[in-house]
């Protein structure tokens, strides 16, 4: 198993239990589920989530995404980015519904073309930033993240 494998399995443990802890039922899918990773729901059965977790081993600046097309936007799909900060030892997670997930891959396509266009970068490459120059959104992602205790 490769070790980027390995980090993506301990972001999923991670946000399971994490999820957990807050009072989530939260459930990692097989290995071989391409959507999503886990699968969470109120105590009731009555709500559920499907998230799809991205982790990286470092404090990296964005996320490495699907083309916005391929990105899961419905009203149940979410996507949990987890970085590790090795100075506070701990994950820092950011929560994004599809629909943000989809539209902030589309901004960081959009603000490559220019580049693309310039003859300085051959292709996009779908990613969602957390870093600069989109701080205001990332803090709220992060706030989003550290909130999600309740489901609805």
């Amino acid at each position: 198993m490769s070790r980027n494998a390995l980090i993506g399995i301990a972001g999923v443990h991670y946000v399971v239990s994490e999820l957990s802890r807050r009072g989530i039922v939260a459930l990692p899918t097989t290995k071989n589920v391409a959507a999503y990773d886990i699968v969470a729901m109120n105590q009731e059965g009555t709500w559920h989530a499907n998230i799809q977790v991205k982790a990286s081993k470092n404090r990296v600046p964005f996320f490495p995404m699907p083309p916005a097309d391929k990105v899961r936007a419905g009203s149940k799909d979410f996507y949990v980015f987890v970085r590790w900060l090795e100075t506070d030892e701990r994950y820092q997670g950011f929560l994004l519904t599809g629909k943000q997930a989809k539209e902030a891959v589309e901004e960081s396509c959009s603000r490559q073309q220019v580049s693309i266009s310039k003859g300085t970068r051959a292709k996009h490459f779908p990613t969602v930033h957390v870093g600069a120059p989109l701080n205001e959104k990332a803090k709220r992602w992060e706030k989003a993240w550290k909130s999600w205790r309740q489901v609805p």
